[in-house]
């Protein structure tokens, strides 16, 4: 996937604003672009400037005058925030659209929690309750089956992380077909870390990060738990 990030302003000229400067002059709102591989998001920077002190290619206020330096300050913050949140964002997750740039410039969503993050917190606090009313050996399945979607999200998605909402059908078979095929292991203990991986995505629904569980609406009971040796020779994930 590309995640090359680019980002434009210019100016929104489909109609005239009834608010004019001093010398009668519309007001035109400017816009910005962000645009990341083939994903692309506008939003509306709350800053207005006439038409003739617009300069097209610079996507920036033409002049030095007290308003062209202020309006292009206050440019250049909103370009900087854009390109700090798609760093995050990036670094967070492994991938990244314009919409989720945008949604975090704007304060939506900007802590989206995600699988690995949630896991490696649930693990912390498993492993705290060690001794009092936890297993030290069901914790070892848990370090296990981090280190299992670490791998798959590595190989299969090139991605150090994924947030909760992209959790769907297609992850759950491919991550199945992984354990099966890729890591050759028994069905029991595929069941078992689906079941296991249900119960991390059911702490998420109950710490309001989802508002469903993808595993049980999409009926995970029913993926197909064969080994690798029961695979037709062209079967494909």
């Amino acid at each position: 996937m590309n995640c090359e990030l680019k980002v434009s302003f210019y100016l929104k000229r489909e109609r005239k604003e009834e608010k004019t400067n001093v010398g009668g002059s519309p007001l035109y709102p400017i816009v910005g672009k962000i645009i990341i591989g083939k994903t692309i998001a506008q939003f509306s920077t709350k800053l207005k400037v006439e038409e003739r002190l617009w300069h097209v290619k610079s996507g920036r206020v033409a002049g030095k005058s007290h308003a062209a330096t202020s309006l292009n300050r206050e440019i250049n913050k909103i370009n900087l925030s854009i390109h700090t949140h798609y760093k995050e964002i990036l670094e967070r997750t492994g991938k990244v659209t314009a919409s989720q740039v945008k949604n975090a410039f704007q304060g939506i969503a900007s802590s989206q929690k995600t699988l690995i993050a949630l896991f490696e917190e649930i693990m912390r606090e498993f492993h705290s309750r060690i001794g009092i009313d936890r297993a030290a050996s069901t914790y070892i399945q848990h370090e296990v089956l981090h280190k299992q979607l670490k791998s798959f999200l590595r190989e299969k998605y090139q991605m150090e992380d994924i947030p909760l909402s992209e959790l769907d059908l297609p992850f759950i078979e491919a991550f199945n077909y992984y354990l099966r095929v890729n890591r050759k292991m028994k069905p029991g203990t595929v069941r078992a870390r689906i079941v296991l991986l249900n119960k991390v995505i059911r702490q998420a629904l109950h710490r309001n990060f989802i508002s469903r569980r993808p595993l049980k609406v999409l009926g995970w009971r029913n993926l197909k738990f064969k080994t690798a040796h029961s695979l037709p020779k062209n079967s494909t994930d």
